[in-house]
């Protein structure tokens, strides 16, 4: 009895050990995970400027300003570009009186006894512009509304004797570019093309017994304001986020 006692005591302690054994084993050995690890090496981190995923955006939202611009002086326009290939924007320009006086003198329209007075000549437009390569040049057209108001004065023996002219004209201008951007979001624009008349309204008044020439000079102006094609240029800075 005392014999068999001693044998299953010496089995017991002797498993122990071995249990004892196994689990200390396995708490020394890391997982499979963190061997696979530890076999790949340290990881690799890709170095800046060549990312998978791009952190710029294609799309962008600015405004630009004139600093030469044809056939208003005065422009300035605000912008969505979409992605790299299209870009909306609506703009707004002006002819300014006190630029308007010389240019109507050296033109004509205003000289001898007959005085045009321009007293309004803006623009709106919507424009749309198609990047073909995806950088800066640009094909695109606007679409856009101007209105011209003006007052003829004739003197004459009996004192000045005046009329108005009213022309608003629909329009289109096609035209080609481009436009860069630097640093952090400066933008140079520059454009060419031609303003095109899509239809037109004329309200004209006369002052009585006009002369020829008072007539004639009338008649330059509003001809230039609705039928004649205009230059279009732009030269344009500005700022894009």
């Amino acid at each position: 009895m005392l014999k068999t006692f001693a044998a299953i005591l010496l089995l017991s302690i002797s498993a122990r050990a071995e249990e004892r054994a196994a689990n200390d084993l396995h708490q020394a050995a890391p997982p499979a995970a963190t061997q696979s690890a530890m076999l790949a090496g340290p990881p690799i981190k890709a170095p800046r400027g060549l990312d998978m995923k791009s952190e710029t955006s294609s799309f962008h939202v600015g405004a630009m300003m004139g600093l030469v611009s044809l056939p208003r002086p005065l422009d300035v326009e605000i912008y969505a570009r979409l992605n790299d290939y299209l870009f909306i924007g609506f703009s707004y320009s002006d002819f300014s009186a006190f630029v308007a006086g010389p240019l109507l003198s050296a033109a004509g329209v205003s000289s001898g006894p007959t005085t045009v007075r321009l007293d309004q000549f803006t623009g709106f437009e919507g424009e749309l512009r198609i990047f073909p390569f995806c950088g800066s040049f640009f094909l695109g057209s606007s679409f856009g509304h101007q209105s011209l108001k003006a007052a003829v004065t004739q003197s004459t023996e009996t004192g000045p004797q005046s009329g108005s002219i009213d022309v608003t004209t629909l329009y289109a201008t096609p035209r080609i570019g481009y436009l860069w951007t630097f640093g952090p979001g400066f933008t140079l624009g520059l454009d060419v093309g031609a303003q095109l008349k899509l239809s037109a309204t004329r309200n004209v008044t006369l002052p009585p017994g006009a002369s020829q020439e008072t007539q004639n000079d009338t008649n330059n102006l509003v001809d230039v304001a609705s039928n004649y094609p205009l230059p279009s240029f732009h030269l344009r800075l500005g700022w894009q986020y």
